[in-house]
């Protein structure tokens, strides 16, 4: 099926040219391993931060940034509490901190994935991320079918085009109407599926932002969304887009320190699939990029926002729903 290869909007309201953070999620292959990889393709230096959590600086990108997924292995993950650091005994928590820490990453090392957190890169230079990919899996990384308790993913983080409100939730209706299509043409782990780093938006919430009538300002867009999904864990979570909108409002609602603000959509959707596709990256690109296609088409998102509201379809039904719309687009 043939999918597009450039978004309907290539450049932002400034003029630059569109920018994707890319984070891959793998294992079997040291952190320090894969620095070296990431340096030898990008240049930089190599930083050990900690010991589960390495950079590559002044790649010809900016930072890479390395590390074992999991907030309690490093520098992040708070084992004490601060009034317990306050009692005089600093020296001795910190050291019991460092040491749990470690105990903890060496025991998640089988479970947990490392993770590459890519600096923002013009969608046009993919492909080196794909070389990337590919490095790694030659060296021994593993993605999602690695393991069966490999529960890995490929998380982009495309750039937004404008940060209207319409724009926002064009792309939002446009993702609830294609998800069941991207569900199936990805073919999510089943164990991705049951765990709930992806979660897909419930039916009441996808209804009312289809509801025609509904055209909210960006305050009640934000607010609606924060009540209905207060997490990160969300196929398209956009709470890092709205916290750089409106991070008092965000932070009112979730309590969340690993939200980070980002002028883009975080798309948690895809599997991890180092070794199975000479270019993992782009392609979810290309996928992710017919939600974008059917955002900027507000004829045919109008049609098949209608039919779903009337229709209430069933998953494998609005899969096909998607395909054939897929196909329209192929043709033009």
């Amino acid at each position: 099926m043939k999918l597009p290869s450039q978004p309907p909007f290539a450049r932002t309201k400034s003029g630059a040219l569109r920018r994707v953070g890319v984070e891959i999620e793998f294992g079997a292959l040291p952190l320090q391993e894969a620095a070296h990889i990431v340096q030898r393709l990008f240049g930089g230096k190599i930083c050990e931060a900690e010991r589960f959590y390495w950079q590559v600086e002044e790649t010809k990108y900016g930072t890479f940034s390395l590390e074992l997924d999991s907030q309690y292995a490093h520098g992040e993950g708070k084992l004490l509490a601060d009034e317990e650091a306050q009692e005089g005994l600093e020296p001795l928590l910190g050291k019991l901190q460092k040491n749990a820490r470690e105990v903890i990453g060496e025991v998640s090392k089988a479970v947990v994935p490392n993770e590459i957190t890519c600096p923002p890169i013009p969608f046009t230079a993919l492909g080196e991320i794909d070389e990337l990919t590919g490095a790694l899996a030659a060296a021994g990384a593993q993605g999602t079918k690695g393991s069966p308790f490999y529960a890995f993913g490929l998380q982009l983080n495309p750039e937004v085009a404008e940060e209207s409100a319409s724009y926002i939730l064009a792309h939002l209706r446009a993702f609830c109407l294609l998800r069941d299509w991207l569900r199936a043409e990805i073919d999510v782990d089943r164990l991705r599926q049951f765990l709930p780093f992806a979660d897909p938006f419930e039916p009441e919430y996808v209804r009312h932002i289809l509801d025609p009538h509904y055209a909210p300002e960006l305050d009640r867009l934000i607010d609606d969304y924060l009540e209905a999904n207060p997490t990160r864990n969300r196929e398209l979570d956009l709470l890092p887009l709205f916290t750089h909108l409106d991070e008092a409002r965000v932070k009112r609602k979730v309590g969340d320190a690993l939200i980070k603000a980002r002028p883009t959509f975080h798309y948690r959707l895809p599997d991890s699939r180092l070794g199975q596709h000479p270019a993992p990256v782009t392609r979810e690109w290309q996928r992710w990029l017919a939600v974008e296609h059917l955002a900027a088409d507000g004829e045919s998102l109008t049609r098949l926002a209608a039919a779903y509201l009337a229709e209430s379809p069933s998953p494998e039904r609005w899969a096909e729903a998607g395909t054939a719309w897929i196909k329209e687009l192929a043709a033009t």
